[in-house]
């Protein structure tokens, strides 16, 4: 019999993964879940998080009997290759000087409290029900970016920022931007060799366009782009 989560396309997850935004509200593994009905839920979704590359073909992986790939939520959490990964991950950490790793993210802020009275007709209910908080708080978003003795840089992306660049959020151009006018500048400013940039796989984060940013900003210093781990935060 087939399972349930196989009927879930190749493009479908792409467009789930996505939206995942780590760290923001409502834009996690669980929230997407919910929000496009996915029966495997949040650890189905980690799933196709790992294997995918912000591409649809790394979706389509096959195994040698032909049938796509899944697991089960037990599967999951017991992937020795998830564990793998992370254990690759921190042993390429540990040989690495704590200030030749950069690490940058993004996250978001809500600056306004959300009300907490309201009127309503007889017999309605007296809640707010908050579903997304933007409707009800202004958002502020951030990127910054440290080694392991200081802050480097950051930036802020004001409401009125998003509405003058017509964006939602963090995009990858914004994040390419702010490499190529901020962060590039203070890492040469360093004067450190060989350095190493470790962020999450939002798809904000491709690493061809990020370095490339990196070159046209004429900082050398870096030499490469680790992704972490999926959940190992």
């Amino acid at each position: 019999m087939t399972k349930g989560h196989e009927k879930y396309t190749a493009s479908f997850k792409n467009n789930v993964l996505q939206e995942y935004r780590r760290g923001i509200h409502g834009y996690g593994f669980e929230s997407l879940a919910k929000r496009f009905k996915i029966k495997g839920g949040h650890t189905l979704i980690a799933q196709w998080y790992r294997q995918w590359d912000g591409t649809i073909g790394s979706l389509e992986r096959k195994l040698e009997g032909g049938r796509s790939r899944s697991m089960t939520k037990q599967e999951v959490t017991l992937d020795p290759g998830y564990w793998m990964e992370i254990a690759n991950f921190r042993r390429f950490l540990q040989r690495i000087g704590n200030d030749r790793l950069i690490f940058f993210d993004e996250t978001a802020v809500y600056c306004t409290m959300y009300p907490r009275r309201t009127l309503v007709t007889p017999g309605q209910q007296a809640l707010i029900i908050v579903d997304k908080p933007s409707a009800y708080a202004s958002r502020y978003d951030l990127i910054g970016a440290i080694i392991g003795s200081q802050p480097i840089t950051c930036m802020v992306l004001t409401p009125d920022d998003r509405k003058e660049k017509d964006i939602k959020g963090v995009r990858k151009h914004i994040v390419n931007d702010w490499i190529l006018k901020k962060l590039a500048p203070a890492i040469n400013r360093l004067a450190i060799d060989n350095v190493y940039l470790i962020c999450d796989k939002s798809r904000a984060h491709n690493k061809l366009d990020m370095m490339q940013a990196f070159k046209d900003a004429n900082c050398p210093s870096v030499i490469g782009i680790r992704y972490i781990p999926t959940a190992s935060a």
